[in-house]
């Protein structure tokens, strides 16, 4: 996307319906402004939780035996406690199972 000086002139309101309104408040006029002219007429959906696969990695690369650890790392990706146990037991279980 081009941007052009006239866009400096956009705000909020001005966005064409209420989702991109939210988006320009809560994102930024640029990024409402990049989904408008890079993806237009496309339906776009969310997901809330976008990132589990990921955070789980993460939780599985970063746990060393502590509870400390599980505590920060329940902090830090939104889970509770208990779901970063039952992350990690997952793991565990999954590499013991024999490879054929």
């Amino acid at each position: 996307m081009d941007y052009k000086p006239w866009m400096d002139y956009i705000k909020p309101e001005d966005m064409p319906n209420d989702d991109l309104k939210f988006i320009a408040e809560s994102a930024g006029i640029r990024s409402a402004l990049a989904l408008i002219f890079c993806t237009p007429g496309l339906t776009v959906s969310v997901p809330k939780n976008a990132f589990t696969e990921v955070k789980e990695r993460y939780i599985v690369g970063q746990y060393d035996g502590r509870k400390y650890t599980i505590n920060r790392l329940a902090i830090e990706c939104g889970f509770s406690q208990r779901y970063v146990y039952k992350i990690i037991k997952k793991h565990l279980n999954a590499s013991r199972q024999p490879k054929c």
